[in-house]
């Protein structure tokens, strides 16, 4: 049986404020207990690479976005509401 692709993530931020703080803790602690060594996480501080944002369409920020598998999925806040994100990646369905 072919192992399921990783997913591949990028987490925007904005500056190094306590909610960017919390949504990379969140964020990591997240893919750690759901998707342990099944994920890429990318960080970027839009601040220092406004060029992203425009290249990826951020309009708040922190913001995760699931870049693979496709779909691209977003969700915007500081990831603290774990059972939204296992909901809005289709996680029970993909460790079936």
């Amino acid at each position: 049986m072919k192992a399921p692709q990783p997913l591949v993530f990028c987490l925007y931020l904005a500056g190094n404020t306590p909610v960017s703080a919390r949504a990379v803790v969140n964020t990591r602690r997240f893919c750690e207990e759901h998707l342990e060594g099944r994920y890429e996480l990318e960080i970027v501080d839009i601040s220092l690479h406004p060029d992203r944002v425009r290249e990826a369409q951020i309009i708040a920020a922190p913001t995760l976005v699931k870049k693979l598998p496709l779909p691209e999925q977003r969700v915007i806040g500081d990831m603290s509401r774990t059972e939204r994100l296992v909901q809005r990646f289709d996680l029970a369905r993909r460790a079936a």
